[in-house]
């Protein structure tokens, strides 16, 4: 029987990996739930280097796992990096059944959950070295996902702090857009037929 646990860590890093590219903003969600509340507000600032760090975690452990091969280092890389996908994704899960959202969401989420402990389990199972070329093709991948998603959370990050600046004065579901204010006459009823 062929070796089961290479495709199977792969492909648990190429789902997390399309996941991303098709919704770049999936690791914002994730770091926005699993911070404190409390919290937020004095470290929102961080979420796009957070998100980067993330990234990183994945690519480094691709990275000694195939083109460095020391797999203990690759195996405890990757970890941390399915741990907190696992973390992150069961938080918003939660989140999300209690709202109204669509069910896009949990589904996406509970794709990247089962990914992230199947990437755990692979990780541990695996006895053999990830193909030079494969991990440098999913690293390079990874880093544009980082990239985008980054460039993401320093949008979400923006509006937040537009939101606290404002002191809650307009709804917490509005999006503000960041432009110089056109002047714009009021309605003129009178004329309305």
């Amino acid at each position: 029987m062929r070796n089961w646990k290479l495709p199977l860590l792969l492909g648990c890093f190429i789902v997390q990996l399309v996941i991303n590219l098709i919704f770049y903003g999936f690791p914002a969600i994730m770091f926005s739930g699993i911070v404190p509340e409390s919290l937020y507000p004095k470290i929102a600032w961080s979420l796009p280097v957070l998100i980067i760090v993330y990234f990183l975690l994945a690519m480094a452990s691709l990275y000694y796992l195939g083109i460095s091969p020391r797999p203990k280092r690759g195996r405890l890389l990757g970890s941390a990096y399915f741990a907190f996908g696992a973390l992150g994704s069961a938080w918003v899960i939660l989140q999300t059944l209690t709202s109204t959202e669509t069910p896009l969401l949990p589904i996406a989420f509970g794709i990247w959950f089962v990914s992230s402990i199947g990437g755990i389990v692979s990780l541990w199972l695996l006895e053999e070295k990830v193909p030079d070329a494969v991990a440098a093709a999913i690293i390079a991948f990874l880093g544009i996902s980082a990239f985008i998603s980054a460039a993401t959370a320093q949008w979400v990050v923006t509006d937040y702090y537009i939101h606290v600046h404002m002191n809650e004065s307009i709804p917490r579901n509005a999006t503000i857009v960041v432009e110089h204010p056109v002047e714009m006459p009021p309605p003129n009823l009178t004329n309305s037929s």
